[in-house]
């Protein structure tokens, strides 16, 4: 039952990262907020993964143990620069590694949970690069050229998931070489994971709905 997979309900929660904010009418230049839905959606990607799977449970405990104290080190410390951002790379980085190793060791037994699973994988690096992209700005403000002021982590999704669906963000550009590189790399990601990895995965799972009917 759908309702019962685990990423079903991580998928729910990574659309959250989309519409609270608009729904809501928050500032987008409320990084409180959007650092704390950033958040709950790594402890929510590491508990679902602890409970799913026994062998992970310890590193998920430790993961979200490092995310939370990350984030409180930089709302303590107001000059520490970058933790919390280079934490969330890291969580978002092992958190896509995790979803796509469980994707790609189910693809001989495809199921729905398989496809959720690949669909979870591909927001979470859309996210991993959002989380990229911000401590290129930490670094440099000047990375990004944008009609407006890049205001923070909510634009910064919006453009890293714009990039990764090769739709492209007509309002802000990459103007540094580094973050040119790494739009481009990402647009890249985006193209070989529909192309290749979404591809075979879907197209196991209508083979197999298929087969189930005749």
């Amino acid at each position: 039952m759908v309702l019962k997979s685990g990423n079903f309900w991580l998928f729910m929660i990574l659309g959250l990262n989309f519409w609270l904010v608009p729904i809501f009418e928050l500032d987008e230049a409320d990084e409180q907020f959007t650092d704390g839905l950033m958040a709950a959606t790594l402890l929510a990607a590491v508990a679902i993964q602890g409970m799913a799977a026994p062998r992970f449970r310890k590193w998920a405990i430790l993961a979200g143990i490092v995310i939370l104290a990350a984030i409180a080190a930089e709302e303590i410390l107001a000059n520490l620069k970058y933790v919390e951002n280079t934490v969330f790379a890291i969580s978002f980085a092992a958190a896509t590694a995790l979803y796509f190793h469980t994707m790609t060791e189910n693809l001989e037994e495809v199921t729905f949970d398989t496809v959720l699973a690949a669909a979870c994988t591909y927001l979470l690096i859309g996210m991993f690069f959002a989380a990229i992209f911000g401590l290129v700005i930490e670094f440099d403000p000047n990375a990004f050229a944008a009609e407006g002021s890049v205001t923070g982590r909510y634009d910064m999704l919006y453009f890293s998931f714009a990039t990764l669906t090769t739709l492209g963000a007509v309002d802000i550009s990459p103007a540094s070489d580094l973050a040119k590189m790494l739009t481009v790399f990402e647009a890249i990601v985006g193209l070989i994971y529909i192309a290749i990895l979404v591809g075979a995965v879907v197209g196991s799972y209508a083979a197999k709905m298929s087969g189930r009917r005749h």
